[in-house]
């Protein structure tokens, strides 16, 4: 497989829909390390790997300020999200603050980390003011290997319940909803306005089994009829963008046959195509 099988030029931004300008990395749970990037070394990855634009994400320790201010140094390449608490009070208004003050394309939600269920009522000022706004707002969906970041906090059931009272709402479930990987394929298949992201959602992205599992997943993903609704992420900067489209290369390394190879023009379209009515 070539890159130019991946990277096909289809007119469109290829887009990496999941980055951090600092991250804490888990590879090693016992040991997590923050990574953090410059401008300059975030556009020369993005460049090594054919990757037109990149949307950057706020959190607890990366502010929406800090976001927006990096976004506007090169305002053609990055999309800025911001980041609420969306079970806090006044929040509703601080997500349209947000867009109007900061340039803010998105919304970056963590459940998990924040403790609250994504389908709790006091979250709703939240998605509504997001909706009215077309901002689509991306889940922290996968588990994490914090004592205190509880699964209980990323059930796809919830998801449903937001996509169907919101339904113009643009949600992205990030990292495919690892470990429940199946139940938010459903949900995405369920929902029109549910897509999912491939970043990070597995442990060693240096393994072999890397590969096989996220082959696996994209397999169910296409036997459900979800694969457009597929985008490529990374989880940037703990995970590079050329060995992930690298990696993305030989996706079918692992099939035992054929009839069971994914599709490359979908694979490809992950990058440009799927991600398109998530752009601004």
């Amino acid at each position: 497989m070539t890159r130019q099988q991946v990277i096909r030029e289809t007119g469109l931004p290829k887009v990496d829909y999941h980055c951090h300008i600092s991250i804490t990395e888990y590879s090693d749970p016992a040991n997590p390390t923050i990574i953090a990037v410059s401008k300059e070394e975030f556009i020369a990855d993005l460049q090594e790997a054919g990757i037109d634009k990149a949307v950057v994400l706020s959190d607890r320790r990366t502010s929406p300020e800090q976001v927006s201010e990096f976004c506007r140094q090169d305002p053609s390449r990055f999309i800025g999200f911001g980041y609420v608490n969306a079970v806090l009070h006044g929040m509703g208004e601080e997500v349209l603050r947000q867009r109007n003050e900061l340039g803010l394309w998105g919304l970056k939600l963590y459940p998990c980390s924040d403790g609250y269920k994504p389908d709790d009522t006091h979250a709703f000022k939240v998605y509504e003011a997001a909706s009215s706004i077309g901002m689509p707002i991306m889940f922290h969906h996968a588990g994490m290997p914090v004592q205190y970041d509880y699964l209980y906090h990323t059930d796809p059931a919830q998801i449903d319940v937001i996509a169907e009272c919101f339904p113009e709402l643009k949600i992205v479930l990030a990292h495919i909803g690892y470990p429940r990987v199946d139940e938010t394929l459903y949900v995405a298949r369920k929902h029109k306005n549910v897509y999912c992201d491939i970043s990070w959602p597995y442990g060693d992205v240096k393994h072999p089994s890397f590969t096989y599992l996220l082959w696996k997943d994209l397999l169910t993903a296409l036997n459900m009829g979800v694969m457009h609704k597929m985008i490529f992420g990374t989880d940037y900067p703990g995970v590079r963008q050329r060995p992930y489209v690298d990696m993305l290369m030989s996706i079918n390394r692992y099939a035992p046959h054929s009839d069971l190879h994914l599709p490359m023009d979908k694979v490809s379209n992950m990058l440009d195509k799927n991600v398109q009515p998530l752009l601004p």
